[in-house]
């Protein structure tokens, strides 16, 4: 039997814009909704985008990676910089979407609708990329004022503090890959093991999230294992063995030594948006630079 599907024609007053029209499907809607809304939300954005007289204005934001660990087949090989277009009215129904919020899908279903190049999917970014685009996204929506809650590090009172992201600094990429265009890298912890490690993508970092949410719900146990999960999404091969069941059990009995040498050395080196500036705290005129925390407030502000 063939599938049942309706069609909506929106109306406009417009002579010179074409009639929009979008299927519904609902047996992909009770399928899965929650791909149902990230594929309507889509193609909203890119209806908008092309509605006639309105120009959404675009800008090219700066890659952390200089596109030097995306592999030659990817468009993001050697890409310095990725055409972003600003945030619209449209967009902000991404940012409500109860479905996209539920399921923690809403920022990259965001930025794969204002990534200019199609063929560019948002979980193929490493999380210092996807970082670089999100502070541009914020900036140029909402405005560079952050205010956000912190914790002063010298008298522990919580205070609203207010930062300027256009002030934030940019971490780019310094050490050569193991071999060009691929994302490989090279460590020798202080026990003299030599490992290989990679940068993160979004959809690994959404991977680890998943898998501790799993761990937690199956073991029932207050315990996180935040550290080794993704040492184990991080590490890709132990004195040039690559098999996954040996790397687990070294990671298992990994030295604490070794741990945090390697885990200080991979945020020394790793591409992504420097989130830390100048705080002085109204409590006790603590003055110093903190790590500027991401909350929900980044893209949903109160004003």
């Amino acid at each position: 039997m063939a599938e049942k599907r309706t069609t909506v024609e929106f109306e406009n007053s417009d002579p010179q814009v074409k009639e929009v029209s979008t299927d519904i499907n609902p047996q992909e809607i009770n399928q899965d909704p929650d791909t149902y809304a990230r594929k309507i939300a889509s193609e909203r954005g890119a209806e908008y985008d092309q509605i006639a007289g309105f120009a959404v204005p675009c800008d090219f934001v700066m890659l952390p990676s200089k596109g030097r660990i995306y592999p030659p087949e990817s468009p993001l090989h050697n890409l310095e910089e990725l055409e972003v277009r600003h945030l619209t009215a449209a967009d902000e129904d991404i940012l409500t979407s109860r479905s996209l919020l539920r399921s923690g899908t809403a920022l990259d279903t965001l930025l794969d609708n204002v990534i200019v190049n199609k063929s560019i999917k948002s979980e193929e970014l490493i999380s210092g990329d996807k970082n670089a685009i999100m502070t541009f996204l914020r900036i140029t929506g909402y405005g560079p004022e952050y205010k956000v809650e912190i914790t002063c590090p010298d008298c522990d009172a919580d205070v609203t503090a207010e930062f300027d992201l256009t002030k934030l600094n940019m971490k780019m990429l310094d050490t050569e890959p193991v071999v060009e265009g691929v994302n490989r890298f090279n460590f020798t912890m202080p026990s003299g093991t030599v490992i290989e490690f990679k940068f993160l993508t979004s959809k690994e970092e959404k991977l680890i999230s998943d898998e501790q949410d799993k761990l937690k719900k199956m073991t029932n146990s207050p315990l996180d294992h935040n550290i080794t999960t993704r040492l184990r999404y991080q590490i890709i091969s132990v004195n040039g063995n690559e098999d996954k069941g040996y790397i687990n059990k070294f990671i298992g009995v990994m030295n604490v030594r070794d741990s945090r040498a390697f885990r200080k050395y991979f945020d020394d080196v790793e591409p992504d948006m420097i989130m830390k500036q100048e705080f002085s705290c109204v409590q006790c005129g603590h003055r110093g630079e903190v790590d500027i925390p991401v909350t929900v407030s980044f893209f949903w502000p109160d004003t």
